[in-house]
């Protein structure tokens, strides 16, 4: 990836006819007088789709999300100064989810580099390594940042005549090497092997599953994989092989933390960052031909523990637990429904306690980075093409994206739902394994506890409320634009993580 060059536009017209040409069709845009003629040139496209937000943290994950649905380039444009240091987060995210985000930020002009003036900070490579900056070499599994240097903004002046009727251009994928031979080879052993599956691109989905069937290797499937549901998933805990197979984004649970410590275990990564998750010595590839594998169909050696039962005890005994509330959750939200889980803990607790009847859902997670940062927004833009759509974020991811909600009447859907559970604080810090013995007044800072709800932010966006503390409440979802609160009982939840965590 180019960290050395910069291709520079100083056109408004080249810039967006460039991002054309890549193949955007899908304009995010964030307002201010420096890219005015940018905006005047994407209003006055007749092929195209534009969304605006007043903020450019927020636009930017939006437009993340609009690209992990699409898998298309979407276009993030901002104005000059600070506006564009907005967009890291985002691009940041991106990169570790390669998604085809383009930064489309617009600049004083290129004399006014280093001089210190208002709204004339320099721009070049200040993505770094999480952005190309040349579209020669754009590959399409990453960000690209394209700045436009820009005089005082003329309207008058543009001439819009060959714009106005162009058509974004087919996405050109180059032809990418498989590495059939090399995952072919992996299983060219009598050594056991269990298969890991992180977050993983829906149009791989039903590939991946076939492979896994073919295999027959015990599988822990992660829920936002999208394939927990669909097939007879081991717990983490009952992972234990010689041999280790990550199709994906990295894991959440602890078994590949521990991988660090473990490196008599074997793990290749099939992921389209390149990148294995590990520090130790692993072997990692980009892509396969899943329907190519050839497998010797393996006797899978797993049986099971019982931690499924023990965890439906749990669950019974302690209904009103957060745990609980997850697989409440779980079993009403609509068949075929999209589900975003954001962030730590309702991921962590969706993989324990959410249904496994297989309702044909469709999971999406920021776990790039696993920031708690720009969640809502991103649900939000991956929502405007389903029919139902529900996110499940604590109480800090909320609070960190307030102003998400912009976006819900440029959407324009009306079967959306956000679950907020509001346990006071974050409580994933209780699951921290060194934090264990910190005192209650440092914990407290630690967490951000809280005594907020959300009625208001509901109430804001005039958006239908309802609060719930007890499970046997939560009955069904309506079909209006909702904010579900739920606060678990605290004690209750501390019951069923002790009882799990010491069995």
């Amino acid at each position: 990836m180019s960290v050395n060059k910069n291709i520079q536009y100083t056109n408004s017209l080249d810039a967006i006819s460039q991002c054309l040409a890549l193949g955007a069709s899908e304009f995010v845009i964030s307002t201010g007088a420096r890219n005015a003629e940018l905006i005047y040139s994407i209003l006055n496209i007749n092929n195209i789709d534009y969304y605006s937000h007043p903020d450019e943290r927020s636009a930017s994950f939006f437009a993340l999300g609009r690209a992990l649905s699409t898998r298309k380039p979407v276009v993030m444009l901002t104005t000059s100064g600070t506006a564009v240091a907005e967009l890291l987060p985002a691009c940041i995210e991106a990169y570790y989810q390669s998604a085809p985000l383009i930064l489309l930020t617009a600049d004083r002009p290129i004399r006014y580099q280093n001089s210190g003036a208002p709204q004339s900070i320099n721009q070049i490579d200040i993505f770094g390594q999480y952005a190309e900056t040349d579209f020669h070499k754009w590959k399409y599994n990453h960000p690209l940042h394209i700045n436009v240097h820009l005089e005082e903004p003329n309207l008058k002046s543009l001439n819009l005549d060959t714009l106005k009727d162009s058509k974004p251009s087919p996405q050109i994928n180059d032809e990418k090497t498989s590495n059939t031979k090399v995952l072919e080879d992996f299983f060219d052993t009598d050594e056991t092997i269990n298969i890991i599956v992180g977050t993983l691109n829906i149009e791989l989905r039903d590939q991946v599953l076939s492979f896994i069937e073919r295999s027959n290797c015990a599988t822990y499937a992660e829920s936002v994989s999208g394939l927990r549901e669909k097939i007879s998933s081991i717990h983490s805990s009952e992972i234990k092989a010689e041999r280790i197979l990550r199709i994906g984004g990295i894991p959440s649970c602890r078994y590949w933390r521990d991988l660090e410590d473990n490196e008599e275990i074997k793990v290749l990564s099939v992921t389209p960052n390149n990148l294995p998750g590990l520090s130790r010595s692993s072997n990692v590839i980009t892509s396969v031909n899943w329907n190519e594998v050839k497998v010797n169909k393996r006797t899978s050696i797993s049986t099971p523990s019982g931690e499924s039962e023990r965890i439906d005890n749990l669950l019974k005994k302690y209904p009103n637990s957060e745990p609980s509330f997850i697989r409440k959750i779980s079993e009403i939200i609509p068949n075929n429904s999209m589900v975003f889980l954001g962030n730590s803990l309702p991921i962590r607790e969706w993989q324990i306690a959410a249904t496994r009847s297989d309702k044909d859902n469709d999971f999406y997670a920021n776990r790039g980075v696993n920031g708690i940062d720009g969640n809502v927004s991103t649900f939000l833009g991956i929502s405007k093409d389903y029919k139902s759509s529900c996110g499940i974020f604590g109480d800090l991811t909320t609070l960190y994206d307030l102003n998400s909600l912009w976006f819900l009447e440029q959407i324009n859907k009306t079967n959306v739902h956000i679950f907020v559970i509001n346990n006071g604080g974050g409580k994933i810090f209780d699951h921290v394994q060194s934090l264990k013995d910190t005192p209650e007044v440092i914990m407290n800072t630690i967490k951000n506890s809280h005594t907020l709800d959300f009625s208001s932010w509901a109430n804001m966006w005039k958006l239908d409320y309802s609060l719930f503390h007890k499970i046997s409440d939560l009955n069904h979802l309506n079909s209006n634009r909702s904010v579900i609160e739920i606060i678990p009982n605290d004690n209750e939840t501390h019951k069923f993580w002790n009882e799990f965590k010491n069995k």
